[in-house]
């Protein structure tokens, strides 16, 4: 008989998360071939904050959403970022989710944190893996989405060992993910 616990299987579904190699898709082989990630984060929320350590933690591209987020999302884009990921408001995401419409991104993921979880709102077909690992994450759905982000496709080998801590981020906060790929 093999024995196992709750946390047990909870850290292996997420290790197993981690290595999923579709969820990085095309972004993954874009990033390994020299081409960055972009890391976008609302300073004015927790959750915002909490996302732009955990990148630059993880050497990610992390900027701030200040100011005209419309020029701020087309100096960006003109980059070409082999994926774009961020935390904030539902009105930021939905005006950068159109400025990356335009240079050719579509949102393969979006993640929302509500009372101490994250629940998948949308995960395109590939993108599911990054879904379940936010939500094996529970109040750190948003340090995950920023390891993940800083270095697609690569196992962290993070351990999410203070899932007890209790994190409370004001009002509505959105995750999300664009990439490349066909509107």
């Amino acid at each position: 008989m093999i024995r196992t616990t709750r946390r047990g299987t909870m850290g292996a579904a997420l290790v197993g998360a981690l290595a999923v190699p579709t969820v990085a898709g095309f972004a993954h082989w874009r990033w390994r071939h020299g081409e960055a990630s972009v890391l976008l984060h609302d300073p004015s929320l927790a959750a915002g904050r909490r996302f732009a350590e955990a990148g630059a933690a993880r050497g990610g591209n992390v900027l701030a959403l200040e100011g005209d987020r419309i020029r701020l999302g087309r100096r960006v884009f003109e980059s070409r970022p082999a994926l774009v990921a961020g935390v904030s408001r539902h009105a930021d995401a939905l005006l950068l989710e159109d400025v990356a419409r335009e240079a050719g991104y579509v949102r393969v993921a979006a993640l929302d944190g509500r009372a101490g979880r994250c629940s998948v709102q949308q995960c395109r077909p590939g993108w599911q893996a990054l879904g379940r690992m936010a939500s094996a994450s529970g109040m750190e759905w948003v340090e995950a989405l920023a390891d993940y982000a800083a270095k697609p496709g690569e196992g962290t080998g993070r351990s999410f060992t203070s899932l007890a801590r209790q994190r409370v981020d004001p009002g509505l906060v959105i995750g999300w993910v664009l990439a490349p790929g066909r509107a």
